[in-house]
């Protein structure tokens, strides 16, 4: 499940669907003010890339507690923003900064992109 960049397709998607999808959510929000329908969707997505990515790479680390104790769906939908980073630095060390460091960028930096487009757009 590599590609020739020795990344995981998880990961690939993971970005790539944050970028496309906070893009979008952020030409919605600067256009309307609100997500819509967009957001549901948008939500159950990014649920399901971060269990597809958290599974994938707690097997190929060998991390057994992700497998046996875990209902995936529940922990990442309350606790997600604990979760994720306490498996990062457990199973990365510090490293992990630079991960952490391209996901927040991949999600506030589409987000941004999408309200400074649409707001370009909208002065023409």
């Amino acid at each position: 499940m590599q590609s020739s960049l020795r990344i995981s397709k998880p990961v690939l998607f993971l970005y790539g669907f944050l970028l496309v999808a906070q893009f979008k959510y952020g030409v919605n929000i600067a256009r309307t003010g609100y997500a819509g329908r967009f957001y549901l969707w948008y939500v159950l997505a990014f649920y399901w890339a971060l269990s597809w990515w958290f599974i994938n790479d707690s097997r190929k680390h060998g991390i057994p507690w992700i497998d046996k104790y875990m209902d995936m769906g529940m922990y990442l939908y309350v606790a997600w923003i604990f979760i994720i980073p306490y498996y990062l630095f457990r199973t990365r060390g510090w490293k992990t900064m630079y991960t952490i460091g391209l996901l927040l960028g991949a999600y506030f930096g589409a987000y941004v992109m999408g309200v400074i487009l649409y707001s370009l757009l909208s002065l023409f």
